[in-house]
């Protein structure tokens, strides 16, 4: 059962990197081969948030908590490494997304080679 599930998330990771090199593919190349590591840890992270939120979605956010005679009511661990996850997954795609040419980026250098073709003839 635990192989089984090691090829879904295999998968499910495969499938997500993918994704993710599909969308940031408009990147230059050098740019692109630079951020190969931070698209497989986002596409990574991806799957373990999902994974992370299935828990919480069954467990609850909140967990009764037993040591010794004494039972407390707490957080579900699951819930601090899905929010600490989240803040890094949402910086990670940010710095993606930062490093995706902007549509005036493309006019601006659109502009100057066509400056530059005149300026050769």
């Amino acid at each position: 059962m635990a192989i089984c599930e090691d090829m879904e998330k295999v998968r499910r990771y495969k499938r997500e990197k993918a994704r993710l090199r599909r969308i940031f593919k408009p990147m230059e190349p050098m740019r692109f081969k630079a951020a190969e590591g931070l698209l497989a840890e986002t596409a990574f992270m991806r799957v373990a948030l999902e994974d992370l939120r299935a828990v919480i979605d069954s467990d609850g956010i909140i967990e009764m908590f037993e040591q010794g005679p004494n039972r407390y009511l707490r957080q579900h661990p699951a819930v601090k490494s899905y929010l600490s996850m989240v803040q890094r997954y949402t910086a990670c795609c940010k710095l993606l997304l930062d490093m995706l040419p902007t549509p005036d980026q493309d006019a601006a250098e659109d502009e100057l080679m066509a400056f530059v073709r005149r300026q050769s003839r």
